[in-house]
């Protein structure tokens, strides 16, 4: 790992690290508010949005080539090489790509009878329609291959190796550099047929990816609840049933003591409800004004395309949620945003085009890879990088006490 002895000032804490820019010690000092991501910063998502990805990518994958893969092949590992370029902050994309990678990269006999069959299928709003007629013609249709269990290791090395071409652009950056392959010069048409055919992006209830997706993380009850839709593709325990909330009670008791009152808000890429699920009432200890989520910036951006007929993408990085956390809980001398991804940082510093009285702060400890972590944070000059949420109160008190 890099040496940032001559840059960050590290604090030893039971058995784990902080660093703080040194240049920045002094501001920190002035820290009277504190706006978090949700979902790895408030909530541990190891075993609710990882398993969903996995799960969604296995069951696509599944019903249109016919070859059952185990969910653990999109691994742990694979989801943070997507995370850590930046654009894929919002997991639709990441299953998007990685389903996308997989189907192109299929031999070519199976992409022809693939395309084929997309092709004959009469368009069906539903997406539970879509998808169990093309299962139905896989399963009957389909002319099998033997694919060795060298030929998935493979594609997921290969898939790995993709992502180091992948960027901000998220979703965007998968099709624009799987289209520029020479692979499909091989067969043209197929990858905007099965594009059209997944309806991606589009939302819960008409894109196959978004809407399984959603049923495996939230469950019948919760899913019902957020869409008021009834799930079609998934009846069984929600994800996010795995999901437990990391920051603690205490630990906003000290920053409460520190800022001098309950100063806290959210920006998240997540939904409001299953985060009101998770957390419950701890969440109530928040700026009701100052929680952003996607719901609200899904709204606006619908708003935007109403009113002027613009097309806008305000999710991270972008930094509308960020500003828009901030202008709620004004007046802030300085505040801090704790985050867990690159998209994160980069959305600080945008915002900070704008607003500059805010700091940004990056969490590692919740990650198996948190070498890969420290070294992003490091990186892109994290101005605090933490072992979990619950250390910034320490943290905090600790530059404080600092002479200048």
């Amino acid at each position: 790992m890099m040496d940032v002895s001559c840059k960050y000032a590290k604090l030893n804490l039971d058995f784990q690290e902080a660093y703080v820019r040194m240049d920045k010690l002094n501001q920190l000092k002035n820290v009277d508010a504190v706006i978090f991501d949700c979902d790895g910063v408030l909530i541990d998502i190891s075993n609710s949005y990882n398993k969903a990805i996995s799960k969604t990518v296995a069951f696509i994958f599944s019903g249109l080539t016919g070859y059952s893969i185990q969910e653990s092949l999109v691994s742990d590992d694979v989801i943070l090489q997507f995370r850590r370029t930046g654009g894929f902050n919002n997991d639709w994309d990441t299953v998007y790509g990685v389903l996308m990678f997989m189907l192109s990269y299929l031999p070519e006999s199976l992409r022809v009878q693939l395309k084929k069959s997309v092709e004959t299928l009469e368009r069906q709003q539903d997406p539970a329609a879509r998808f169990f007629l093309i299962k139905a013609m896989t399963e009957e249709k389909l002319d099998r291959l033997e694919l060795s269990e060298e030929f998935f290791k493979e594609l997921i090395n290969g898939l790995k190796d993709f992502t180091k071409r992948l960027d901000i652009g998220g979703a965007e950056s998968v099709d624009r550099n799987l289209v520029s392959t020479e692979r499909f010069k091989e067969l043209p048409g197929f990858y905007r047929a099965l594009k059209d055919f997944l309806r991606y992006p589009a939302k819960v209830g008409e894109s196959i990816v978004v809407t399984v997706f959603e049923e495996f993380y939230c469950g019948p009850g919760l899913f019902f609840k957020t869409y008021g839709i009834e799930p079609k593709f998934y009846n069984g325990p929600g994800m996010v049933e795995n999901a437990t909330a990391i920051v603690r009670r205490e630990s906003l008791d000290q920053l409460t003591s520190l800022l001098g009152k309950a100063n806290f808000g959210v920006v998240s890429g997540s939904r409001f409800e299953p985060a009101k699920y998770i957390l419950k009432e701890i969440l109530d200890r928040f700026n009701p004004k100052a929680l952003v989520f996607l719901d609200e910036i899904e709204r606006t951006e619908i708003e935007y395309s109403i009113r002027d007929g613009l097309r806008v993408n305000l999710k991270k990085p972008n930094p509308f949620s960020l500003l828009k956390a901030l202008e709620a809980m004004n007046p802030v001398n300085l505040a801090l945003y704790v985050g867990d991804s690159m998209e994160d940082v980069m959305m600080v510093r945008e915002a900070t085009k704008t607003n500059p009285h805010v700091l940004s702060a990056g969490v590692y400890g919740r990650s198996y890879a948190k070498d890969a972590y420290l070294r992003t944070f490091f990186e892109s000059g994290c101005d605090v990088v933490l072992p979990s949420v619950n250390e910034l109160p320490v943290v905090l008190d600790d530059v404080r006490g600092k002479k200048s």
